[in-house]
């Protein structure tokens, strides 16, 4: 650059201009993404190029081939059934403020994300609800069964014990008779056999 232009862009320094509208400033952050602003990195990311520029700021989309992605257990649940690559753009939108991501890279985020996983994440939200009805259903089925399964054992154990109950009775009726002849005693024993097998376990 000649002298001439080195002074002329001091002078316009000078006065206020705003020569950094005229440079884009190539950043890459500590977790890898790649983005453009019309202004210096923020802190925490570093300047990989700083280009002239006349044209207004552009966002540029963040890689995301080594971009980081939350642990199954702090995504939300639906994140499961949607590509890598709109996982992690939902990851950078939500950490972006904590991250020191400025304004205008987090809104072209916005509009990508719109634009090419809003749809997608209701198909994965919808696909999420169906499979927790289905597990739902299941499981209420499963109680239905259980409970039924309870009542009709509840049941059994009650007639088994007016059974035993009315076998008691007549088997004391039986004992008390003095005139039974061998044929009936033989019947008692064994009407007392079965009982003692069924009734007094």
């Amino acid at each position: 650059m000649k002298l001439g232009g080195v002074a002329l862009l001091l002078a316009l320094g000078c006065w206020g201009v705003d020569v950094q509208a005229q440079i884009r400033y190539h950043c890459r952050d500590d977790r890898g993404n790649t983005f453009s602003l019309s202004r210096p990195c923020p802190e925490g990311a570093r300047t990989t190029a700083a280009v002239a520029a006349p044209a207004p700021a552009q966002y540029s989309a963040p890689r995301y081939d080594n971009a980081p992605v939350r642990s199954s257990s702090e995504m939300p649940d639906h994140h499961q059934y949607m590509s890598s690559r709109c996982r992690t753009l939902d990851e950078n939108m939500r950490s972006g403020y904590s991250r020191g991501i400025k304004a205008d890279v987090l809104e072209g985020m916005r509009r990508e994300y719109r634009r090419d996983c809003r749809e997608q994440e209701q198909d994965a939200q919808s696909r999420l609800s169906s499979e927790r009805r289905a597990r739902d259903k299941e499981r209420r089925e499963s109680e239905k069964e259980s409970q039924l399964a309870a009542e009709a054992s509840r049941a059994e154990e009650a007639r088994t014990a007016q059974q035993c109950a009315e076998s008691r009775r007549i088997l004391g009726n039986k004992k008390a008779r003095t005139d039974l002849t061998d044929g009936e005693k033989n019947d008692l024993r064994r009407f007392e056999e079965a009982f003692l097998a069924r009734c007094k376990r």
